[in-house]
């Protein structure tokens, strides 16, 4: 998914979210197991795929997820 300059925050943030559950779901992960994992509670991890997350939180659940290096 390509993201343009006009495009909403709350768009880019549900996107993004999107994205993090595929990702958990791709590692045939539950919420609470990645809350686990990142040490934020399972509440962040729901927030975080309907793209409304803490930076704080949202970090630690890439790492988790083993996502950090798209960061770089």
């Amino acid at each position: 998914m390509q993201f343009h300059r006009n495009d909403f925050p709350i768009t880019i943030a549900e996107a993004l979210g999107s994205r993090f559950k595929r990702a958990r779901l791709n590692k045939n992960l539950t919420q609470y197991e990645v809350s686990q994992l990142a040490c934020v509670s399972r509440r962040a991890v729901l927030n975080a795929e309907k793209g409304d997350v803490r930076l704080v939180d949202l970090v630690d659940i890439l790492q988790a997820l083993d996502l950090a290096d798209c960061l770089k």
